[in-house]
């Protein structure tokens, strides 16, 4: 069990009242400490927009703007799979250039990523349409295809640490591996549609980027955008974007 710092020195106080307050036992102040602990660790964190107004991030595909419809940005309801989506879909052709918003270290490079047979990737569908939700297995070993994730550390966003995702690529560079150093600006891989229905049937239909900023913090993680409605959701996307 994770003590907060002031926990040792509350008990002494409470404990020391003990002989006024019976009711206060150590039992009992040791049982509304935990319970304290527990609000604490549990509590739920909501994304502001403040965490981001002085973010300033290249944008991962040149010349592809964030896109202004509801269903290609955070938040959209993705009923195929009985989940929401977390990320920005900028609709670049197979093959663009994708490129690294900021600085960071790779954490995820799948260089020897491997398409799954089309009627594997519907099953795990039928269970996602089970369970009512996406769980976190599918979502990131099979919907999101061959993927980068890159750690930005803690700076990027204060009082958070920050990953971007670049998913669906049809390319990534040789040379980019887990703990390689890569900077904003730096080409990272090329835009395509694994891990969706039309590339397990060998088609380039439908060729996207998906991207996504995650904020950790504790046993949290929040996306970008997380509740946050549209067009405030577009205006905020589109300031964070360089032109």
């Amino acid at each position: 069990m994770r003590f907060l710092p002031y926990t040792f020195l509350l008990f002494k106080i409470i404990f020391a009242q003990t002989i006024e307050h019976p009711q206060n036992s150590p039992l009992s102040v040791l049982s509304n400490i935990i319970k304290m602990e527990e609000k604490f660790d549990t509590e739920i964190i909501e994304f502001d927009t403040k965490w981001v107004d002085s973010l300033s991030l290249s944008l991962p595909c040149e010349g592809i703007p964030v896109p202004k419809r509801t269903m290609r940005l955070p938040n959209a309801p993705r009923e195929y799979r009985n989940g929401i989506h977390r990320g920005v879909d900028f609709f670049a052709n197979w093959g663009t250039p994708v490129k690294a918003v900021a600085d960071g270290i790779i954490i995820r490079s799948d260089l020897n990523y491997e398409e799954v047979p089309a009627s594997f990737r519907e099953n795990l569908l039928r269970s996602s349409a089970k369970l009512g939700d996406t769980p976190s297995d599918i979502f990131n070993n099979i919907l999101l295809g061959k993927a980068i994730f890159i750690d930005h550390g803690f700076e990027l966003v204060r009082g958070f640490r920050t990953i971007t995702i670049y998913a669906h690529l049809s390319h990534i560079e040789k040379n980019l591996k887990p703990g390689e150093k890569v900077y904003e600006g730096e080409i990272i891989g090329k835009s395509g549609n694994t891990g969706m229905r039309e590339s397990t049937l060998g088609s380039k239909a439908g060729s996207h980027l998906h991207w996504e900023m995650i904020f950790q913090k504790g046993n949290q993680e929040i996306y970008l955008g997380k509740g946050i409605p549209n067009p405030e959701l577009y205006e905020m996307l589109s300031l964070i974007f360089k032109k």
